[in-house]
């Protein structure tokens, strides 16, 4: 019996992206981590920052961006697939039911149909193939590089 090393690797990177890009933080949609008050004036030792000049983009891990730009360009050809890998890996955390009715609502946005059903056995293969589709996507970059 042979084991799909690869196999084991997408599906962490899928949950790293998960984590990084997790639905439900407290407003860190975008993968950035917000700080409070408290872990400022630690970082500063007790002072307060000078006011901040410039602008300084949102860091996410290279990794995790990586796949989400996979997601991203899936949702251009199969929005509910992209909807499902969402709600699958970015409601982690949370019970099978509840990551597929996170994945009903955003593609009832996104589709604006206010009765859009998805079937237990659907995420469940709609998942499976965007998996699929990340991996082959993934073997594409390994064997360019």
């Amino acid at each position: 019996m042979q084991v799909d090393t690869f196999g084991v690797y997408v599906k962490a990177r899928l949950e790293g992206w998960g984590r990084e890009f997790a639905l439900h933080r407290d407003c860190d949609y975008l993968g950035h981590r917000s700080k409070d008050m408290l872990q400022v004036l630690i970082e500063h030792k007790g002072e307060l920052p000078p006011k901040v000049v410039g602008f300084k983009p949102l860091e996410t891990d290279p990794m995790a961006q990586q796949i989400e730009d996979i997601v991203r360009d899936i949702a251009r050809h199969n929005v509910e697939r992209a909807c499902i890998l969402r709600g699958y890996y970015c409601g982690m955390g949370r019970k099978a039911i509840e990551r597929r009715e996170v994945a009903e609502s955003m593609i009832r946005r996104v589709l604006d149909q206010s009765t859009y059903r998805l079937s237990r056995p659907r995420f469940f293969a709609e998942e499976e193939l965007g998996r699929v589709e990340i991996r082959g996507v993934l073997t594409g970059i390994s064997l360019a590089a």
